[in-house]
């Protein structure tokens, strides 16, 4: 595979380079392409998150990222509920309280 870069972003690889960062152009590359996969994924598990995603989505995901990722909710779940069991919970107006009391306890 061939890719032309503007003249800027060649320069910039180059920079890399001679600047013992990396040892090849291609590796500048490579680690650019890692970098952009990697917050394609962090973008996918937040829509995935706070949205959904769709079938062609999900499959974007690597299997170990979507099982880490469920993996800690499910330990956030599994948390709340052993807090509910024992007792730990506080209710909304409850809680509301306390932080206005927490603030204003606070110094200036």
């Amino acid at each position: 595979m061939n890719v032309s870069l503007p003249e800027a972003q060649e320069q910039f690889v180059r920079a890399q380079v001679n600047a013992g960062r990396y040892r090849t152009a291609s590796e500048v590359v490579r680690d650019g392409l890692r970098m952009l996969e990697e917050a394609e994924h962090r973008r996918l598990v937040e829509k995935w998150i706070y949205e959904d995603l769709s079938v062609e989505e999900m499959a974007l995901l690597p299997e170990e990222l979507k099982h880490r990722t469920r993996a800690y909710f499910q330990g956030l779940v599994d948390e709340a509920i052993e807090d509910v069991r024992a007792g730990r919970v506080v209710d909304g107006p409850s809680a509301l309280a306390r932080m206005r009391e927490d603030l204003r306890a606070r110094p200036e």
